[in-house]
């Protein structure tokens, strides 16, 4: 991750922050950039003449975001240990509360009295008394609220406590052992965990490359990888040398764990479903004012998009927003996983140094220009409107799921796509659906929709020059038409290959479109006269090769003559003759896949070449 990147965000983060106590440094959102709720055990508790005397007044729900969540004072801690304070995520009643019952409430009044804090031993002593004695009760109470909610509102809720002392209400934050507890584990934490100490001695600092006294070796506040586990640390498995794997001075440790928590407050987004954090750098080593104006520019638009303000395509809205700024900064996209146990990050992607330029030309200015094909127009309809289809890369995403962080890599840095893998996506994709719609099993989307939407695929990438294409191919120069009873609308066909050039680009790819528009017209031809398409069992699911696409062609000629006159698809076998008989030698060297795709792209296609007599034989 781009360390120096986020410190000199901490450091900005640090002159902006108005905090008078260093604890408040280390306190942690635990679900950052979103509201959540905070499940609470509420105590009140009194004291007498020699004692203290607690009860339980029941369970409190209370909304968290970035404006109060530090008075609950959570801080990440381990997955075998728990949290650092009792405020902890509810992911499961009987996990959490056993260790927060069983481990914490054990620490905290030991951590008191070692600093002397008698009062708050005495208090957190007798909470955990209680909490031991009725510890049955109050889970029960606890599963009840917690199933109480819905199951949204349960991957986002939290655990804490809210004690009402001698008649004031208190939150963890108000205590000083909780507050001793977050710093101590804020600083010192840096070189101690797993009970081993990792420091080095007059060693260079990863992050601002001077010689420093003393160096720690769990300063980062990424978890990266984990280092509790044997082969994940160098020095011969030794923990103690984990700083020399990552190397962090105690200034750097202190400005990366404020930046860290900025980024992952403010910056973490979401594309397409895959969380990333939105990074942003000065050009210019040191231009404070332009790093300032992209993190104002960035908590702006996620302003904008929680409150509502704008509604589509709201996973590119930063992207399209970004691409009107100047190229004084620039945003670096890391992409990740974090496991929910161990919080790890494994980093997926990252896109380091893009400038806004680049985004208006991959979210703006390439889309304008091909969204602009009257094939998409009013091609879609919701709620039973026709609306445009328009590129996202979430039409990307629709071919490359399981490949998502591939295609991204491949479309921001501009690197060479094989075809013949947009060939083998796309059709895979036609299949399923295909075979889905067989056995009407799951949803299906329209042939038509999905080919529209490689079509779309194709062009944006090709405008990108990701794809290359054949510039030179003369198209339809050669065919005229009879205007004999034709069924088949010649022009209108030269239209549409005069104004898809970069989709048919090749001879043979026009042929097999021509041999999927002659096969489009036998089955609505058979619908039309039997109601029932037998046909379409020779298409052996869309999986075809040079064979049978040529068996297909001489049996849907043979079959079409027995409905209609030989005549009436004399120009269709005129461009067929051309472009797919003269072509069998390219076509004979051609893969399944993109064989198969440009036949059902003609098949998908084809009614739009219909002439005004064979309206009635509507596509099917």
């Amino acid at each position: 991750m781009q360390d120096r990147v986020i410190t000199a965000i901490g450091r900005l983060a640090l002159e902006k922050s108005s905090q008078t106590d260093p604890y408040q440094i280390f306190v942690q959102d635990m679900f950052p950039g979103q509201n959540y709720h905070m499940l609470l055990l509420v105590f009140a508790t009194s004291k007498n003449e020699n004692s203290r005397s607690i009860s339980f007044k029941g369970t409190d729900m209370e909304t968290v975001s970035e404006k109060n969540y530090e008075k609950f004072a959570y801080r990440k801690g381990s997955a075998r240990g728990g949290d650092i304070t009792f405020t902890t995520k509810l992911s499961s009643v009987p996990t959490k509360f056993k260790t927060f019952a069983k481990q914490q409430l054990k620490v905290v009044p030991k951590i008191a009295k070692s600093i002397n804090l008698q009062y708050e031993y005495e208090l957190f002593k007798t909470l955990a008394e209680y909490v031991n004695q009725y510890y049955e009760e109050l889970e029960e109470k606890l599963t009840e609220e917690h199933n109480a909610l819905d199951k949204k509102a349960q991957q986002a809720c939290g655990l804490s406590l809210k004690l009402i002392v001698d008649g004031e209400e208190m939150y963890l934050s108000d205590f000083k052992t909780i507050r001793y507890q977050i710093l101590t584990n804020g600083t010192e934490g840096k070189s101690n965990k797993y009970n081993v100490t990792s420091e080095g001695k007059n060693q260079q600092c990863s992050i601002c490359l001077e010689k420093k006294d003393k160096i720690h070796g769990f300063a980062s506040p990424f978890k990266y990888a984990t280092v509790d586990k044997t082969g994940m640390v160098s020095g011969f498995f030794n923990q103690k040398n984990n700083w020399k794997n990552y190397p962090i001075c105690s200034d750097c440790a202190l400005t990366f764990e404020v930046g860290s928590n900025y980024v992952q407050q403010h910056l973490k987004k979401y594309f397409y479903g895959k969380s990333y954090y939105a990074i942003p750098k000065s050009v210019i080593k040191g231009d404070v004012k332009s790093l300032q104006k992209a993190l104002n520019r960035i908590e702006d638009i996620a302003y904008q998009l929680r409150e509502g303000h704008v509604i589509k395509q709201s996973e590119e809205y930063l992207m399209r927003t970004i691409a009107k700024e100047n190229n004084h900064f620039t945003l670096n996209l890391l992409f990740f996983e974090e496991n929910p146990t161990t919080k790890a990050i494994k980093i997926k992607l990252m896109l380091e140094e893009i400038l806004p330029s680049r985004f208006n030309r991959l979210f703006v200015e390439v889309p304008e220009i091909i969204n602009k094909n009257s094939l998409y127009k009013g091609a879609l309809t919701i709620k039973k409107e026709k609306v445009n289809l328009v590129f996202s890369f979430g039409i990307l995403k629709t071919f490359f799921e399981e490949d998502f962080y591939d295609i991204v890599n491949t479309v921001f840095l501009g690197l060479p796509l094989s075809k013949e893998v947009l060939y083998a996506k796309f059709m895979k994709v036609i299949r399923q659906n295909y075979n889905k719609m067989q056995s009407s099993e799951g949803f299906v989307e329209n042939t038509y929709h999905t080919l529209l939407k490689t079509h779309i695929t194709l062009a944006y990438l090709i405008e990108l020059e990701n794809i290359k294409y054949n510039h030179k191919t003369n198209i339809m120069d050669i065919i005229e038409s009879t205007k004999n009873k034709s069924r088949f609308n010649l022009e209108k066909f030269k239209v549409f290959v005069e104004q898809n050039k970069s989709f048919l680009d090749e001879e043979y790819k026009i042929g097999l479109f021509a041999v999927g528009i002659l096969v489009r017209f036998l089955l609505d031809i058979q619908y039309y006269e039997l109601k029932n398409t037998p046909f379409e069992k020779k298409m052996k699911g869309y999986n075809l090769n040079p064979t049978l696409i040529q068996n297909i062609y001489k049996e849907a000629l043979d079959k079409i003559f027995k409905y209609r006159s030989f005549y009436e698809y004399s120009d269709l076998r005129e461009v067929i003759n051309y472009y797919f008989i003269l072509q069998q030698p390219s076509i004979k060297g051609l893969s399944n896949n993109e064989l198969s795709f440009y036949f059902v792209a003609g098949l998908e296609f084809g009614g739009k070449f219909k002439t005004e007599k064979v309206k009635e034989e509507k596509s099917i």
